[in-house]
C-alpha cells in the first residue's frame, strides 16, 4: 500500500513538474515571442515618429519661409526708399516678426539690415538663389553682420514682374538646433538634417555622434548595414531605415527627405533605448511568470496596457498629423483637402433631385486692408468670415478656406433664388459681426449640374464668375455661363496680338480739343486718347483698354500715348506754335510703378520739352484704394512741374478729403452730373458747388461730355471755366487738330 501510495506521489510530482515545465516553457516561449513582437512595434513606431519629426521640421520651416513670402511685397520698390529710411522700416518690420535680424538685399548684393549696418552679399547662395526667382533657406553661415552662426531665410521681392531685390531673415542656428531635439525614447532620440550627398546642414542641440555641419554623415559612419543607403538618400523622395555602429554603440536611424532645398531629415536612436522597454518589461515578466501564475497574469495584463499607451500614443500622433493635415491653422475650419474629401463624398452620396452650386467668394481689396489695418486685424476678419460661413451651412454642406482670402463654398439648393439668399444671409451676418470694420464680398456661383466633372473645373468655373466683379464698390454675386468662356477667349486673342499690334504701330494717338468757356470758339488744349486700328477697323477703347488694366500691358499704351503727344509738341514748338496744355490719362496701375513720375520726366527731357505743356489726369476713384500712394505721385508730379487734374471728380468716395490733401490743378466734372441738367436742380447745385469750391482753392474746373447748348449756358453761367464734348468736337487725328488750331500760321505744314 505505502509503495502504491508513494508510486502515486511519484506520478503526480512528476505530472506538476511535467506541467511546471510546460507552463514555464510555455510562458518562456509566449515571453520570447512577445519580446520579439515589441522590439518589431517599436521599431515600427521610431519609422512613424522619424516621418513625423521630418513633416514637423518641414511644417516649421516652411512655415518661416512663408513669413518671409508674406513680408516681401511689402519690399515691393523699395529700391526708390531714401537709403537713411531703410533700417528704420526693416526694423518695424523685424521687431514683430519671428526673425532676430531682417535685411534688403539689392540686386548688386548691397544689404540694408534692421539694426546692424550695410554688407556686400552677393556671393551667398542664398542671395544668388532667391535672386533667380528660388524660396530657399541656406545652410549655416556666418553672419556678416555681426559675426553670429546663423541660417538665413530669402526670398526675391517683386517690383510688377521683375525681380527687383532679395528679402533675407536670419535666425540663430542654435534656435533650428532646437528643432532636431526629440522627446521621443525619454528624449534619446535626435534629428540631423542633411543635403542628399549625405553633408551634415544642421545638428541637434544634443548631438551623439559630436559631427559638425559642412561634415559628411558617411566619412563618420563607416559601419552600415545598407551598403547602398547613400545612394537610396539621394533618391527622389527618399525614405527608409537601417542601422550602424558608432563607438561600439549600435544605432536605428531612419530617413525621410523634406520638399525644401532638397535636404534630408536623418532622426537616430541606440538601439539599447529602443529596446530599453522591452528589455525592462520582458524581465519583469519573466520573473513574475516563474513565481506565480497570478503575478504572471498580472505581468500579462501590465504588458497589455503599455502596449495599449504605446498604440494610443501613435495613434495620438496619427491624429495630430490629420489635424495638421486637415483643420486650417488660422480659422480652424477645415482645409482644402478635408474639403475636398466632403465633396467626393457628398457628390457619392447624393441623389437626382438634390441640386448643388459651388461658390467662389473673396474680400474686395483684402489686400488694402491688410496694408492699411495690419495683418491682425485681416485674420481677425478672416476668422469672423469663416465662423459666418459655417454657421450657414447645412447638412450635406461643406466650406474652407484655401488662402488668404478665397473661401469655397458647396451649397445645396432647389431654386437660383435660394443662392441668392444664402449669399444675402452671409453678408449681412458677416457686416453685423464686423460692425467697426467695412468689408465687401464678392461671390461667384457655378450651378453643378454634373458633379462627375472634375471639381477642380468646377471651382476655377466659379473663380472666373467671381473675377467679373472684380474691384466691385458693393457686394456682388455673379453665376458663370459660357459667355464668360467665350469672353476669355476674345481677351486671350487680344492678348496674343498687343505686342505685335503696338510695334506696327496700330495704336494712334487722337485728341479732343478743350474750349474756353468764356470764349467759346477758343481752344485752349486737348485732352490724348488712344485708338486701337487693326485690318482696317477700329476697335473701341472699352473693348480693350479694361483689358489692358488688368493684365498690366497699360504700362506700355500710357508710355506710348505720353511719348507721342511729346514727339508732336517738340514738332510745334520747334515751328514756334503756341503750344497748349495736352491732358494724357494714365491708369492706375502707374502709380505702383517706383519709376513713373521720372520715367515721365525723362521723356519730356529726351524731347526737350518743358513739363508745364502737359496735365496728367488720374480718376479719382484710385484716390480711394491708397490715398497715402497717390499724395505722394501728385507731389512729385508738382515737384517736376505738370498740371495735375482729377478725371470723374463727383463719382468717387473720398472727394472733400482728397482736395484737402492733393495738389491738383484741374477739376474735371464727370458727365453724369449733366444728365437732365436743365430738369435736376440738385444737380445743378451740385455743380454750382463744385465749381465754387474749385475756385476757393484756386484750382480750374472743366466738364466733359458736352452735348447741347443748354449745358454749354448752364455751365458758363455756373462759372465752369472749361469743357469738351461732342458739341464742340468729336475726338480728331493728330493732322485735324493741327489743321484746326494752326491752320493760321504762315509756316504750317499740314500733313
Amino acid at each position: 500500500m505505502k509503495s502504491a501510495i508513494e508510486t502515486g506521489k511519484i506520478k503526480y510530482a512528476v505530472l506538476m513538474l511535467i506541467i511546471t515545465a510546460v507552463f514555464v516553457t510555455a510562458c518562456v516561449f509566449y515571453l520570447l515571442g512577445f519580446r520579439f513582437v515589441l522590439e518589431k512595434d517599436n521599431l515600427f513606431y521610431f519609422n512613424e515618429i522619424a516621418t513625423e519629426s521630418a513633416n514637423t521640421v518641414e511644417i516649421k520651416l516652411d512655415t518661416l519661409i512663408t513669413s518671409m513670402n508674406n513680408y516681401a511685397p511689402m519690399f515691393s520698390g523699395f529700391n526708390s526708399v531714401p537709403v537713411e529710411e531703410r533700417a528704420e522700416r526693416i526694423a518695424a518690420i523685424s521687431d514683430v516678426s519671428q526673425f532676430y535680424d531682417i535685411a534688403y538685399i539689392e540686386i548688386d548684393g548691397t544689404a540694408t539690415s534692421s539694426y546692424l549696418g550695410n554688407a556686400i552679399l552677393i556671393r551667398r547662395a542664398y542671395f544668388r538663389n532667391a535672386l533667380a526667382g528660388v524660396s530657399n533657406i541656406s545652410e549655416i553661415v556666418v553672419s556678416e553682420f555681426n559675426g553670429m552662426r546663423v541660417n538665413v531665410f530669402a526670398v526675391p521681392v517683386y517690383t510688377g514682374d521683375e525681380i527687383t531685390g532679395v528679402l533675407a531673415g536670419a535666425v540663430e542656428s542654435g534656435y533650428l538646433n532646437e528643432l532636431m531635439n526629440s522627446q521621443t525614447f525619454n528624449g534619446m532620440a535626435s534629428s540631423y538634417i542633411m543635403n542628399t550627398e549625405g553633408i551634415i546642414i544642421l545638428t541637434p542641440q544634443k548631438d551623439p555622434l559630436g559631427v559638425d555641419t559642412g561634415i559628411s554623415f558617411f566619412d563618420v559612419i563607416s559601419d552600415i548595414s545598407d551598403k547602398d543607403i547613400a545612394a537610396n538618400i539621394s533618391a527622389v523622395d527618399a525614405s527608409g531605415s537601417f542601422t550602424f555602429r558608432f563607438e561600439d554603440q549600435d544605432y536605428f536611424a531612419a530617413y525621410n527627405s523634406i520638399d525644401i532645398s532638397e535636404w534630408v531629415v536623418l532622426t537616430l536612436a541606440r538601439c539599447s533605448d529602443v529596446h530599453a522597454v522591452t528589455y525592462n518589461v520582458f524581465g519583469l515578466a519573466l520573473a513574475f511568470t516563474i513565481a506565480i501564475v497570478i503575478i504572471a497574469i498580472a505581468c500579462i495584463i501590465i504588458l497589455s496596457i503599455k502596449h495599449w499607451l504605446s498604440k494610443k500614443r501613435y495613434a495620438e500622433t496619427v491624429n495630430e498629423r490629420d489635424f495638421l493635415k486637415y483643420t486650417d491653422p488660422l480659422t480652424g475650419g477645415p482645409s482644402y483637402e478635408k474639403f475636398l474629401d466632403e465633396v467626393t463624398a457628398i457628390f457619392a452620396s447624393k441623389n437626382e433631385k438634390e441640386n448643388y452650386a459651388v461658390i467662389s467668394m473673396d474680400i474686395n481689396k483684402f489686400r488694402t486692408i491688410n496694408d492699411r489695418d495690419g495683418y491682425d486685424v485681416g485674420n481677425r476678419i478672416l476668422v469672423d468670415l469663416a465662423q459666418v460661413v459655417q454657421d450657414n451651412l447645412n447638412t450635406g454642406e461643406a466650406y474652407t478656406r484655401k488662402n488668404a482670402d478665397l473661401f469655397y463654398i458647396l451649397l445645396k439648393y432647389n431654386y437660383e433664388a435660394d443662392i441668392f439668399a444664402r449669399v444675402d444671409d452671409i453678408i449681412s451676418e458677416s457686416n453685423y459681426n464686423l460692425n467697426d470694420l467695412k468689408i465687401t464680398l464678392l461671390f461667384g456661383v457655378y450651378m453643378v449640374d454634373d458633379s462627375n466633372i472634375d471639381f477642380r473645373s468646377i471651382l476655377d468655373h466659379a473663380d472666373l464668375a467671381r473675377r467679373t466683379i472684380k474691384n466691385s464698390s458693393e457686394s456682388r454675386c455673379a453665376f458663370f455661363d459660357n459667355n464668360l468662356l467665350t469672353k476669355i477667349r476674345e481677351e486671350k486673342k487680344i492678348e496674343s496680338v498687343m505686342e505685335y499690334a503696338l510695334e506696327r504701330n496700330e495704336f494712334r494717338v487722337y485728341l479732343q480739343p478743350k474750349y474756353d468757356l468764356r470764349d467759346r470758339s477758343s481752344i485752349i488744349g486737348a485732352e490724348a486718347l488712344v485708338r486701337w486700328f487693326r485690318d482696317g477697323k477700329m476697335i473701341p477703347p472699352g473693348g480693350f483698354i479694361p483689358l489692358f488694366e488688368k493684365n498690366g500691358f497699360i504700362l506700355k499704351i500710357d508710355r506710348f500715348v505720353f511719348e507721342e503727344v511729346c514727339k508732336q509738341q517738340r514738332i510745334w514748338l520747334s515751328r514756334g506754335y503756341d503750344v497748349r496744355v495736352i491732358s494724357v490719362n494714365m491708369s492706375r496701375v502707374n502709380l505702383q510703378q517706383p519709376n513713373f513720375v521720372r520715367d515721365l520726366y525723362r521723356i519730356c527731357n529726351k524731347y526737350n520739352v518743358p513739363t508745364k505743356y502737359f496735365e496728367i489726369e488720374i480718376t479719382e476713384s484710385v484716390a480711394f484704394e491708397n490715398l497715402e500712394i497717390l499724395t505722394r505721385v501728385f507731389n512729385e508730379l508738382k515737384n517736376y512741374g505738370f498740371y495735375i487734374s482729377i478725371d470723374d471728380f463727383g463719382t468717387g468716395y473720398s472727394s472733400l478729403n482728397m482736395l484737402k490733401d492733393l495738389p491738383v490743378d484741374v477739376l474735371k466734372i464727370d458727365r453724369s452730373f449733366l444728365t437732365d441738367s436743365g430738369k435736376n436742380e440738385r444737380a445743378n447745385s451740385i455743380i454750382s458747388h463744385v465749381i465754387k469750391l474749385a475756385l476757393s482753392l484756386h484750382m480750374k474746373t472743366i466738364c466733359e461730355g458736352i452735348e447741347t447748348s443748354d449745358q454749354v449756358s448752364l455751365l458758363s453761367g455756373l462759372g465752369c471755366d472749361m469743357a469738351q464734348g461732342f458739341y464742340f468736337d468729336r475726338p480728331m487725328s493728330i493732322e485735324e487738330y493741327e489743321k484746326k488750331l494752326y491752320s493760321h500760321y504762315p509756316n504750317t505744314n499740314l500733313r
